[in-house]
């Protein structure tokens, strides 16, 4: 996860160097649409979260990363291509990809708390 998300601070920040010059030409038809881009983004850290757990338990994980990133690339229909495009996208234009970013966090949220048993109410004592 730390992979995912050190690489999408670092397509940010150097996406914020976009708006100093014109407007760079996306390919518009590559660019995935928001929507998808959140249960995309989703997917990619849950399985960034599943990679983080095993490193916990001393397990060699450098081939699980790639793995699971084509993945859930490919349960989602989407060349690497495509996501790069889409990045690169929104990375420019990062109102949509806070917005993306703020419903990412609340499907994350939503998982986490399903994962997390419920503690059951304990019956009063007679």
């Amino acid at each position: 996860m730390r992979k995912i998300l050190s690489s999408l601070f670092l397509i940010i920040t150097l996406g914020s160097c976009y708006h100093t010059a014109p407007d760079p030409a996306f390919n518009m038809t590559l660019v995935i649409k928001q929507d998808s881009m959140v249960t995309l983004l989703t997917d990619l850290h849950l399985a960034d979260g599943i990679i983080a757990t095993l490193k916990d338990r001393k397990k060699p994980t450098e081939h699980l990363s790639n793995e699971y990133f084509d993945a859930v690339l490919q349960k989602h229909a989407i060349d690497s291509a495509r996501f790069e495009e889409s990045m690169r996208y929104y990375a420019f234009h990062t109102e949509e990809l806070d917005d993306i970013y703020d419903r990412v966090i609340v499907n994350l949220s939503k998982e986490e708390s399903m994962a997390i048993p419920k503690k059951e109410t304990e019956k009063p004592v007679p």
